[in-house]
């Protein structure tokens, strides 16, 4: 079974929209009565991984500091991220002002302090917008506008109630919210309010999901036996899911 239905499945759900954010790649998976619609796909070739390394960049590039210390290695960049970073909910202004939260600390494996201004909401926002790592690609939430604009208005309407997030560059504070208000102004004139499902536990959703459906009984004829796969080969694997 596909992530964005197992994600969908640890909400108790079994038609929605999955948007998962990971470590190295960001989906936008349509769903309906457990099945992947195809065509309404879409993928962010953008997650952790290039999150971390913009924070890297942005703790070397910004003047009035001393630089990231060349030791800040993926680890701690990794802790970095998730511990002090937040996504902001109107980016431009925030930027103007500095942030609205204030300064985070943080001491690096060889013992120095680092303080944080403005990275902390600078570094998730390629999420929303790829173009500041010069990204050609829609933000997230205009792929999954996009995703949903290749829908019938029917179900796209039903969908927009049954977004869910999952992975763990979801897991920002702020993701949730900013996505909702994006989404929402994307489909304004939609008449119907979106509504985002974000679980404390979404970081792991798709595991969670994938247990659940997998001690379901109803869930054995999804299953590809050995005698199957001698049969059809790897390839069987598209027809069954």
């Amino acid at each position: 079974a596909g992530s964005g239905f197992l994600s969908l499945c640890a909400h108790g759900r079994l038609s929605g929209l999955a948007l998962e954010a990971g470590a190295a790649v960001s989906h936008v998976t349509a769903v309906r009565d457990g099945r992947a619609l195809r065509g309404a796909g879409r993928r962010l070739p953008l997650a952790g991984e290039h999150l971390c390394r913009h924070l890297q960049r942005l703790l070397r590039e910004r003047p009035a500091e001393p630089p990231a210390p060349p030791a800040l290695g993926k680890k701690a960049l990794t802790q970095l991220k998730e511990q002090y970073c937040y996504v902001s909910l109107d980016y431009e202004a925030e930027l103007r002002e500095e942030g609205c939260q204030p300064p985070a600390r943080f001491q690096t494996p060889d013992g120095r302090w680092l303080t944080l201004g403005k990275e902390r909401f600078c570094c998730p926002e390629p999420l929303f917008r790829p173009q500041l790592l010069q990204h050609s690609c829609p933000g997230l939430h205009q792929l999954a506008g996009q995703s949903l604009q290749a829908l019938p208005e029917h179900l796209r309407r039903h969908l927009l109630g049954n977004i869910v997030l999952s992975g763990g560059s979801s897991m920002f504070p702020g993701f949730p919210e900013r996505m909702c208000l994006e989404l929402n102004s994307l489909f304004q004139g939609a008449g119907v309010q979106v509504e985002v499902l974000a679980s404390p536990k979404r970081g792991t959703a798709a595991w969670t999901g994938g247990s659940m459906a997998a001690s379901l009984t109803s869930f054995r004829h999804s299953w590809m036996t050995k005698d199957e796969y001698q049969e059809h080969g790897a390839h069987y694997v598209h027809v069954k899911f």
